[in-house]
């Protein structure tokens, strides 16, 4: 079992009533939907077509939303749980993806093996075209988390708790998953439709279509350092990978961050940027992938 989805185990186990998804349901699916509304026709007949749905927008939008959790649904059935994010410390730097990604089990490395399934170059293991599909509408989502893209031997942020929580969130990595998310709003079609609106006014989704799963990654564990254990002052811990919470190191399982209205306030904007990027290369990776 890996060390993520030992720890997923004892958080299931002791906070029952919490989401489990990452990003939570409403992120996953605000980035779907993004993505659905930037599709070339090309693709999104392609998309259509392994999806089984109708060749439109919205029944598109729609099937997409709908599957874009599915790899959480899944992940105690598949032992795929290390698939959903890289461990990168904060003492790593770019050319460290290697070494944090062994035998392509990590985000970032599962994207761009399945996003090459879908372009027709490579059979990926047993997963069909709809799981290859499923799988990297979900990780693309997954990795612009910025805590699916660090470690700093607290398994992203599992393991620094919150007293109070912040809603549901009693931990610091439910706060970025959904808690600051919830403090938006939780009707994904509104949501992903305000963004879009703002892509557009903004003349932004050029710029923020560029890049590749690696870029992507990189740029979330960039956002971890400045947004999150660098205010919070998180305590810089040694390249270690415990893997349960019990096991990190007394530093980081005594912290309690200090998570007031003011800095969910100031962290708003982050996430609603990353669920933008999120959905925009979502569409830009299904455009050369399926849009030949």
């Amino acid at each position: 079992m890996s060390k993520r989805a030992a720890l997923a185990t004892v958080v299931l186990l002791a906070f029952a009533a919490l989401p489990s998804f990452g990003w939570w349901e409403t992120g996953h699916r605000v980035i779907a939907r993004i993505a659905a509304l930037h599709l070339t026709p090309q693709a999104r007949a392609r998309v259509a077509s392994v999806l089984g749905v109708p060749d439109s927008l919205d029944a598109v939008a729609d099937a997409l939303a709908k599957v874009s959790t599915w790899a959480d649904e899944v992940r105690p059935s598949t032992n795929t749980g290390e698939w959903h994010y890289i461990d990168l410390t904060l003492q790593d730097g770019k050319g460290d993806f290697g070494k944090r990604c062994e035998n392509d089990n990590c985000a970032p490395a599962r994207i761009r093996l399945f996003a090459a399934q879908l372009a027709g170059g490579l059979k990926v293991e047993k997963w069909s075209d709809l799981d290859a599909l499923r799988f990297v509408v979900h990780f693309v989502g997954d990795i612009h988390q910025p805590l699916h893209a660090v470690s700093d031997a607290d398994l992203g942020g599992n393991c620094e708790r919150l007293d109070p929580p912040v809603d549901t969130a009693r931990n610091l990595h439910a706060l970025w998953d959904g808690g600051i998310l919830k403090e938006i709003s939780d009707d994904d079609r509104k949501l992903a439709a305000d963004l879009d609106s703002s892509i557009v006014a903004g003349h932004r989704a050029k710029a923020w279509s560029k890049g590749n799963a690696v870029s992507w990654a990189w740029e979330s564990h960039l956002l971890a350092e400045r947004y999150i254990y660098s205010p919070l002052r998180i305590p810089v811990e040694p390249a270690l990978f415990p893997k349960t919470c019990q096991d990190a190191p007394a530093a980081i399982r005594d912290f309690k961050p200090v998570v007031d209205a003011a800095y969910v306030a100031r962290m708003k904007p982050i996430v609603t940027d990353q669920l933008s990027k999120g959905g925009l290369r979502l569409a830009a990776l299904l455009n050369r992938t399926l849009g030949k």
